[in-house]
């Protein structure tokens, strides 16, 4: 039997254990950690009572391993690992929370929330030597794994330019009111997943970046919900990128990703990255579909396969010494993206970064 490793979560909001678990396009860490034999859920830890209450209705864990303080968690469990669910400005505060007490560390995406927090922590990290590994699960969906194998192996030849497109309805009142208060939204929430694939599946860093954001008139957000931006790979790939989470459709399939190379065209049209993936050879009229031995494809299926991929991953890093598939230094590449692209909106002009040091001018 394989060693469990004994995990705490912070943060049990709905990526960690959803409200409904009928309309929920995923299971939630709580639940595949149940199910797993390679994890133990020991304790976890949420600022909210319902969420608390939440967690003990279900059964997952009895009352006194639930905490509302953190610190106390940590010096009265006994534990290898945290899962951190709770909110982006806190990610950088909680994962040093955990190498204090020598814990690897599983962290939602975005890894930190700027730049500096993330140089801090891998220096810090250094001297610990524990695994932290990233959520980044459009790299973990069949979807994103198959485009970054196809890609690898050179069927598609070298990539010219790619063409993506973000489409969504996230306006919706009934949300709690700090989701409006976020700065660029659409960026922080789904833009770090795409642009972050993009780093992923054509293996080049990003060296220059353009764009501008906007906001309609009937948004509820304060900060922009749309985004244009051109950005170029070292290696002179060209990407463009565009999306608003202030649409007035709900029919529209949201995302649209078109990459072009030598060989042909991969298309995927979709919710949230789920099959099919369609290659076009150059030359050819009929399409080779790439995901067309599948059997799980749901928008669901999907979820709670890279979930399961994203943990597996996760206790190979720790019992094996595999590489995660998203490593802190990963991750914080692709904020950079995200401070680059705010740069850019702000200051109205195309910025330079420069991965190697985290920096962009």
């Amino acid at each position: 039997m394989d060693k469990k490793i004994r995990i705490i979560i912070s943060g049990i909001g709905n990526r960690a254990l959803p409200k409904n678990v009928n309309n929920s396009y995923w299971l939630g860490w709580v639940e595949l950690i149940k199910r797993s034999k390679k994890f133990q859920l020991i304790a976890a830890h949420d600022v909210s009572e319902e969420s608390i209450k939440r967690i003990v209705e279900r059964g997952y864990l009895k009352p006194e391993y639930t905490y509302q303080n953190i610190d106390m968690m940590l010096s009265e469990v006994s534990c290898d690992a945290m899962l951190i669910c709770n909110p982006a400005k806190f990610h950088g505060k909680t994962i040093r929370k955990a190498l204090d007490y020598d814990l690897h560390v599983l962290v939602e995406k975005p890894f930190v929330n700027n730049i500096a927090e993330g140089r801090e922590i891998i220096e810090l990290n250094k001297k610990k030597g524990k695994v932290i590994a990233c959520v980044q699960n459009w790299r973990t969906k069949d979807v994103g794994r198959l485009l970054f194998e196809f890609i690898k192996k050179g069927e598609l030849g070298r990539i010219g330019h790619i063409f993506f497109r973000y489409i969504r309805d996230r306006e919706n009142p009934n949300y709690p009111s700090y989701i409006f208060d976020e700065d660029y939204p659409l960026l922080y929430a789904m833009s770090i997943h795409h642009l972050d694939l993009f780093r992923y599946i054509i293996g080049d860093e990003f060296k220059y970046i353009s764009g501008h954001s906007f906001r309609p008139h009937w948004s509820f957000y304060k900060s922009d919900t749309g985004l244009n931006l051109i950005l170029k790979t070292k290696r002179g790939v060209t990407i463009v990128y565009s999306g608003t989470i202030s649409s007035r459709s709900k029919i529209i399939p949201q995302e649209s990703l078109i990459i072009e190379g030598e060989k042909g065209t991969l298309f995927n049209e979709s919710q949230w990255l789920e099959p099919p993936l369609l290659f076009f050879p150059y030359g050819k009229n009929k399409e080779i579909n790439l995901t067309k031995a599948l059997k799980k494809t749901s928008i669901a299926d999907q979820y709670n396969k890279s979930d399961n991929y994203i943990l597996r991953n996760f206790y190979n890093s720790i019992i094996l010494n595999k590489i995660p598939i998203c490593t802190a230094s990963d991750g914080l590449n692709s904020i950079v993206l995200l401070e680059a692209s705010r740069k850019s909106f702000e200051a109205g002009k195309t910025v330079q970064i420069n991965h190697h040091d985290f920096t962009i001018s």
